[in-house]
C-alpha cells in the first residue's frame, strides 16, 4: 500500500493512502456542525479497503498516550497480542493489532498513539488482512509531523 498521499491541517501532517482522502467527521457528528480544530478532531478515510481514523486532543504535560489508544477503540474492537510501545522521533508511541466485529468486509486492524507537543493522537485502521496493519500505521507515522 503506497502512503504517498499526505494530510496536512490543524497544524499537523499525516501519512495516508493516495487513493484515500480524509474528510472531518467532528463536523458530521456534531450537533451544531462544528468542524475539527487544533485542540481536537476526528477524521476518517475509506475506499473499499481500508478504514482509518485519527483523532487528537489538548494533552498538556502527558508523555503517555495509552489513553488515546483506550479512546479510539470502540465497542466492537478488541486488542490482540500485547501492547508495542517505543520511542520514534521523541515521541512515545503505542500500538496494538486489533480484531473487529464493525463490518465483516475489514475485520482486522491496528490502533496507535502519541503525543506530539501539547496533543495526544490517535490512529486506528480496519483492514481486510492483518499483516498489512503493522506496515500501514509505520508509513502513516514515517509522515507523521506536528508543530510544537
Amino acid at each position: 500500500m503506497d502512503l504517498k498521499g499526505l494530510f496536512c491541517e490543524y497544524q499537523f501532517c499525516m501519512g495516508h493512502p493516495i487513493d484515500m482522502a480524509f474528510y472531518d467527521v467532528s463536523a458530521v457528528t456534531s450537533n451544531q456542525g462544528s468542524p475539527s480544530t487544533y485542540q481536537s478532531g476526528l477524521m476518517a478515510a475509506y475506499n473499499g479497503n481500508l478504514l482509518i481514523q485519527l483523532m487528537w486532543q489538548l494533552a498538556p504535560g502527558s508523555s503517555d498516550a495509552q489513553f488515546m489508544l483506550d479512546l479510539i477503540l470502540d465497542d466492537v474492537d478488541t486488542r490482540v497480542g500485547t501492547l508495542d510501545v517505543k520511542l520514534i522521533r521523541n515521541m512515545n508511541v503505542v500500538y496494538s493489532p486489533i480484531t473487529t466485529t464493525a463490518t465483516p468486509i475489514l475485520p482486522f486492524g491496528a490502533a496507535g498513539a502519541w503525543v506530539c507537543g501539547d496533543r495526544a493522537f490517535a490512529w486506528k485502521v480496519y483492514s481486510p488482512q492483518a499483516e498489512n496493519t503493522q506496515g500501514l500505521f509505520d508509513a502513516a507515522l514515517d509522515r507523521f509531523a506536528c508543530n510544537q
